[in-house]
């Protein structure tokens, strides 16, 4: 991994938390039984985000929305750094022995592989402050975790992640790296921060959509909502079974709306910091 990479992916994590927190908290929320009763009423994905946004703010003011934050700034950026080292590393490797489209999907699924080792300790802690009480700390979050299985708590759903965002990961690049390709031609390496937005905002949207449904069970397991052997597709089935597809779907706005700018935040920033320090 080179230096640049990671220092870039360091900033372009930390911008993306500073921004769109709120929206990720709505999501994991969202994606559980702890929402409110308005937003579990609501028809359509949009108007449940408002309703939970609403129900959060009169609740716990701006901080209930910024819950698990300050984990955030500790752990995203080194994560994040991981993340897009290894996505570069990957793509180096394989060099020209794939179809371009392959490379990228694979080198997507591989950065998730080795990034998750990291990240899902952050998201259980994380997940577990935004639908917990505002009064449930770093370490409270820790203790819950580990309360039952020990430290290896902290990892747990590592494999379900895994099935949520190596999927999303893959589609993301390889869509990302397609459209920003098609934008900038030859001079691709050097696309503009515009088509570096265009192509990460069309990509995130794409990759959110299709993997919200794993995402939704993948969040019950992180925050300990189903029993600790059950797998992402029995959450999956249980959800449908008991709340109606409309469950598995009510994060998907909050999600879009978190991971859509996101991405092309994280791209953009990723890439104009990479250039600078070259």
């Amino acid at each position: 991994m080179q230096y640049q990479e990671m220092f870039a992916g360091m900033a372009a994590g930390l911008t993306q938390d500073a921004l769109l927190h709120p929206l990720d908290t709505l999501r994991a929320r969202l994606d559980t039984s702890i929402s409110s009763a308005n937003a579990r009423r609501a028809r359509t994905p949009a108007v449940a985000l408002w309703n939970e946004a609403k129900a959060v703010a009169a609740a716990d003011g701006l901080r209930g929305l910024y819950r698990g934050y300050t984990l955030c700034l500790t752990a995203s950026a080194p994560a994040n750094a991981l993340y897009f080292g290894s996505y570069r590393a990957s793509r180096r490797a394989m060099g020209d022995v794939a179809p371009t489209a392959v490379r990228d999907f694979a080198a997507g699924l591989s950065a998730e592989c080795v990034a998750s080792l990291l990240w899902t300790p952050l998201d259980v802690l994380k997940q577990r402050m935004q639908v917990g009480s505002t009064s449930l700390g770093t370490w409270g979050a820790v203790r819950d975790a580990c309360e039952s299985v020990g430290v290896v708590g902290l990892w747990r759903g590592y494999f379900a992640g895994l099935a949520v965002w190596g999927p999303f990961s893959a589609t993301y690049f390889a869509t990302y790296e397609a459209l920003r390709s098609a934008m900038g031609g030859e001079q691709a390496k050097e696309a503009s921060a515009r088509e570096s937005i265009s192509a990460g905002l069309a990509a995130g949207a794409t990759a959110a959509l299709i993997t919200q449904p794993l995402d939704c069970a993948k969040t019950r397991i992180q925050v300990g909502l189903v029993p600790k052997d059950v797998s992402l597709l029995t959450v999956m089935r249980q959800v449908y079974a008991t709340e109606g597809a409309q469950a598995l779907w009510r994060g998907a706005a909050a999600r879009a709306l978190w991971l859509t700018p996101g991405c092309a935040i994280t791209m953009t920033v990723f890439e104009a910091v990479e250039r600078l320090l070259r």
